[in-house]
């Protein structure tokens, strides 16, 4: 269920709107997750656990379709399969395998052009504000806090979000990453957004904030 929907959930089961506290859990080591200036080896990269739920299939169809350069990271009850379609299908795609560190995990973004995210549902997701503060544009579907974040900063202000909105669709996946790929200036204007919008997430103020929002309640 998309985050911001939860209130609407709420209210319509009878819960009062004034009763109802949404408390963002989400945050990020900024000294880790940061712009590196590497070489950009992988023209997609996807970071999760390889089941169902994460749209690893959509993924894949992507690359499929733009043959271009990616990396898999992560390991899941689909690896075996997905490891089958990438040698049937002759795909370019690095299948990394578990992460260990953050610091490998954030490397790994600064070496990719653009995160996809195709997950049908969502609790957060982390991985997205990661590569907002590595600097590497994200394309996601419409779960958890992926509304929210991928909007203008404040309302009148005309700056990039830092990444798109995608359908759960191959094609119109594909279609916007080769729109960035191809078009420099809006790339840029992407990458440049993203550590500013990661900086609501930075770890010490996320939790402090969370803890805080909770101490009320109390």
């Amino acid at each position: 269920m998309n985050q911001t929907q939860v209130p609407e959930f709420l209210i319509k089961h009878g819960v009062p709107k004034d009763k109802i506290l949404c408390i963002p859990a989400i945050y990020v080591d900024l000294d880790v997750f940061k712009p590196l200036n590497l070489r950009k080896d992988y023209d997609l990269i996807f970071v999760g656990r390889l089941e169902s739920n994460k749209g690893v299939d959509l993924f894949l169809e992507t690359v499929r379709r733009l043959s271009c350069k990616a990396i898999i990271i992560g390991t899941g009850s689909l690896s075996e399969q997905i490891k089958s379609k990438i040698k049937n299908w002759n795909l370019d795609i690095n299948f990394y395998g578990w992460a260990r560190t953050q610091k490998e995990i954030a490397e790994l973004l600064n070496r990719s052009k653009i995160l996809v995210m195709p997950s049908y549902n969502e609790g957060g997701p982390r991985v997205a504000v990661e590569a907002l503060a590595c600097g590497v544009p994200v394309l996601a579907t419409p779960v958890g806090i992926v509304p929210d974040l991928l909007k203008n900063l404040s309302a009148g202000r005309q700056v990039a979000s830092g990444g798109e909105i995608i359908d759960w669709e191959a094609d119109d996946i594909a279609r916007k990453a080769e729109g960035l790929l191809n078009t420099p200036d809006k790339y840029q204007e992407y990458s440049n957004s993203g550590p500013e919008l990661a900086g609501q997430f930075e770890k010490r103020i996320a939790i402090k904030n969370y803890a805080e929002k909770l101490k009320s309640l109390i």
